[in-house]
């Protein structure tokens, strides 16, 4: 087998990723609309009522000036429709120029067309090739882009078929599969549900072999794969989750449900959880972009194979004021997925946030604009050599983590043992089997079974992912520690920004900027301040009461003329020590706060907690009751 010229030797050829899943999808058209009986029925029928005129001695006789306006009507009304061109209407007000048969459609343009219709008509014995010919003197008036985008018949009332709650779709070239939880139906494309249509571009062009999902044993999937034969993937996926013990790779099946949980919900096209799939590597180092971990040949060659997917440049959203408001550029009504590959240390969370909650607007760099809903945009993965930065709610809310370990990239750099040797080549390489891909096919639904039945297991990042995270933030972890030494050795104490003149030499000792610097560390002081709160948060310090950074929670102490902001560094909220002490966000002590006061903690004060209700209350609880 070839060995891939990409970034790295862990995913498939990548230069010509997006060359075959395009030849992908042309074969489908081509198979589905250049189909010899679809064009030989429509051509029937067009012949019965033609736009031309075909004399008995003369043939086809030439369209003339007067005759024009008949012939092109006709041609729009009959010969168009009966090839399935159309102008469909897609999210209730944008008119697209499909191509429409048995429920499935591609999106066109005049170009197409023209090729189509030149291609179709030249199959009608005898005449086809003088229609075309005739046709194309009159070019201008069968054609042009004015002419045939603005002619073509509306398709009303059409919706692509999506997915529900509890309910998955998969297309593939010898049908649709109906997936649920416990039982998977197939059917034609032509007993698709009235008024339901499939993008062309969304049906995978190879068949599924049920055979291989008939029973969905749960166990099975979870178990280490190691042993059996085939199921690449599915051991490519298993791989990713082990972590080296000594001499010996130990498989986390835990790790394993949170990827596979999290595949499956890619594949799932709806919005039940407002997440984005984020795989990161296990062992980040700290300073460098090492990568080659096997992250992209999940979230990037295999869904890339599985769904209709765009894949987005990650540097065009980082905190250096990238403002790219055509990052989505290539995202079109069809596409199911969305690609952040490779993000960069500086990634932007916060730009998605609206996307991932609320609807979607893609603008396109030569016009036009696409907007989906929040239910119907495409799902979105993020793979990353760094941790992707930004706490709270906000963000965690957002985030399925999966920490990926590095199985492959340890055999390559310290064995010199390739991915391909693992699995007898490279996967998704054209020398893949008809069974390897079967395989790969069993294994989407299967994750889109296990999701359906578990929503996303896991997801939450673990204690060294937020170190690596807070060191990614501050800068390194030497800063990062000496802002912990700081903070414990000035444990219940009052601390100062910087030094100021009319501060002591003790004061000094209590300065943070000073305390950096004699530490080696140069940092502004805005940086400063924002990394201190970052690491008190995460050591569970309270700075004047809070572990939020706002100007409420400021406090300044004045030496002469000048101010400087001041800390009382504290382990527990409403420290007495505390100058300002702030509310907490927390609801109960909030609650708690407001009644007996700021800084109070004698328990005994507090109210009780309330009462709640128990599942395994009697019958007869209520009989007393008398309405």
């Amino acid at each position: 087998m070839h060995q891939p010229t990409n970034k790295t030797d862990i995913t498939l050829g990548r230069s010509n990723l997006v060359g075959s899943i395009e030849m992908t999808k042309k074969s489908f058209v081509s198979s589905w609309f250049f189909d010899s009986s679809f064009i030989a029925s429509a051509n029937n029928e067009i012949q019965s009522d033609p736009f031309w005129v075909d004399h008995p001695k003369m043939g086809v006789v030439p369209f003339e000036d007067g005759d024009m306006g008949r012939a092109c009507t006709k041609y729009f009304e009959n010969c168009l429709t009966k090839y399935g061109f159309y102008n469909l209407m897609v999210n209730g007000s944008k008119f697209i120029p499909v191509q429409f048969r048995d429920g499935v459609a591609v999106e066109v343009d005049e170009t197409y067309i023209k090729d189509f219709v030149c291609y179709a008509l030249k199959l009608i014995p005898e005449v086809g090739v003088k229609i075309v010919d005739q046709m194309s003197i009159r070019y201008g008036w069968f054609f042009s882009k004015n002419k045939v985008m603005t002619s073509l018949r509306p398709l009303m009332d059409m919706s692509p078929m999506t997915d529900s709650r509890s309910v998955a779709y998969r297309f593939h070239q010898n049908g649709v599969i109906k997936i649920r939880e416990n039982e998977v139906k197939f059917q034609s494309f032509k007993d698709l549900p009235e008024g339901k249509f499939i993008w062309s571009d969304q049906v995978l062009c190879r068949n599924f072999n049920p055979d291989l999902i008939k029973e969905f044993n749960e166990e099975e999937f979870l178990k280490d794969q190691l042993d059996s034969s085939g199921r690449h993937f599915h051991k490519w996926c298993q791989n990713l989750c082990r972590s080296r013990d000594g001499n010996t790779w130990v498989y986390n099946q835990d790790k394993f449900k949170s990827l596979a949980s999290g595949y499956g919900y890619l594949l799932h096209r709806y919005w039940n959880e407002y997440k984005v799939v984020i795989l990161v590597d296990e062992n980040l180092q700290e300073g460098s972009s090492n990568g080659r971990t096997g992250k992209s040949v999940v979230l990037d060659d295999g869904l890339s194979h599985a769904l209709n997917f765009v894949s987005v440049d990650a540097g065009e959203i980082s905190k250096k004021g990238n403002k790219n408001n055509f990052v989505f550029n290539f995202v079109r009504p069809s596409t199911q997925y969305i690609s952040f590959d490779d993000a960069c240390e500086d990634f932007d969370f916060r730009v998605l946030f609206s996307k991932i909650t609320g609807g979607l607007t893609c603008n396109a760099k030569y016009g036009g604009m696409i907007h989906f809903d929040k239910k119907d945009k495409p799902k979105m993965g993020i793979s990353s050599n760094h941790a992707i930065l930004g706490d709270g709610s906000s963000y965690v809310d957002r985030q399925h983590i999966v920490e990926v370990g590095d199985f492959y990239r340890f055999h390559k750099m310290n064995l010199g043992k390739s991915p391909d040797q693992f699995h007898g080549g490279w996967l998704f390489d054209e020398d893949w089997s008809s069974q390897n891909w079967e395989e790969f096919d069993a294994f989407c639904v299967n994750s889109l079974r296990f999701y359906l039945g578990n929503d996303l297991v896991g997801g939450r990042s673990s204690d060294n992912y937020r170190l690596k995270k807070l060191h990614q933030s501050v800068g390194s972890a030497e800063l990062c520690n000496d802002f912990h030494k700081f903070l414990e050795e000035n444990l219940d104490q009052k601390v100062y920004s910087h030094f100021i003149k009319g501060m002591s030499s003790t004061d000094k000792d209590l300065c943070l900027k000073e305390y950096l610097e004699e530490n080696g560390h140069t940092i502004s002081t805005r940086r400063m301040t924002q990394s201190l709160y970052e690491v008190a948060t995460y050591f569970g310090f309270f700075l004047n009461g809070s572990q939020n950074k706002s100007v409420n929670n400021r406090s300044q102490v004045r030496f002469g003329s000048k101010g400087v902001d001041a800390y009382h560094v504290s382990k527990k909220m409403f420290d007495s020590g505390a100058s300002n002490k702030v509310q907490s966000f927390d609801p109960v002590v909030r609650l708690e706060t407001s009644k007996t006061g700021v800084g109070v903690t004698n328990s005994k004060e507090l109210l009780p907690p309330p009462s709640r209700i128990k599942d395994d209350m009697k019958k007869d609880t209520f009989k007393d009751f008398v309405l």
